[in-house]
């Protein structure tokens, strides 16, 4: 065999090695992708039997009537949410039982007024008020400050005192009162004043309702800024 075949041969099968090897390549890369596919399938397909069981349907079609029914699907991630943030789905059973022994959502929200009514005295005409065009303007009783623990009279007035006088009380020892004493201070006003009842405007120092509470027992409020 001559040189020249010699280097031809081995050109050759250098040639089909590479090939080969290229070929080989391929086929690596090509099954590397096609398990990750299909083990990226198997999972998909796990979650949805999961999904499935935990529905009692036995196929997508069934699951996908059941959604459609219990709500629009792009509403599902809301509801979701709403139960969550209400404490999950067994406290908002419970919640749901509530009204259902009050009578339903109808008759709870009637009883929920009516007792705020009478808690509040919401209804009655203003005791205190000026006549302007022929419409009454209300003219608060007193200006208090209130704050996380204490609600205090800025200063006292002949208004003030007669209705302090009516309770059988002094300015100098109701000028600064604990929240629940406040309440207690004035608790009977509403009775000893059935036909009216006084308003405060109210300057709060504080992000919590409990002076709000405290006061309202007895007065409807105008709240003002704080200063």
């Amino acid at each position: 065999m001559k040189r020249s075949d010699d280097v031809f041969f081995f050109t050759l099968i250098d040639f089909l090695l590479q090939v080969f090897f290229f070929g080989l390549l391929l086929y690596v890369v090509a099954r590397s992708a096609n398990v990750g596919v299909e083990q990226e399938r198997a999972a998909r397909e796990k979650q949805i039997e999961q999904v499935k069981r935990a529905a009692g349907v036995s196929n997508l079609t069934e699951l996908t009537d059941l959604l459609t029914k219990l709500a629009p699907i792009q509403d599902l991630q809301g509801t979701a949410d709403f139960i969550a943030r209400a404490g999950g789905a067994e406290k908002v059973m419970d919640k749901l039982a509530l009204v259902d022994d009050a009578g339903g959502p109808e008759t709870l929200e009637r009883k929920l007024e009516k007792l705020r009514k009478l808690e509040e005295g919401t209804g009655r005409p203003p005791c205190l008020f000026d006549e302007v065009d022929g419409k009454k303007i209300v003219r608060p009783l007193a200006v208090v400050v209130a704050n996380d623990t204490h609600i205090v009279f800025q200063q006292t007035n002949p208004e003030l005192e007669k209705v302090l006088s009516l309770l059988g009380r002094q300015f100098a020892n109701v000028r600064e009162l604990p929240l629940t004493d406040f309440r207690r201070t004035f608790s009977t006003l509403v009775a000893k004043k059935p036909e009216c009842r006084y308003t405060l405007t109210f300057r709060e120092q504080t992000r919590f309702v409990d002076a709000r509470d405290a006061a309202r027992f007895a007065f409807y409020l105008s709240i003002a800024s704080a200063k």
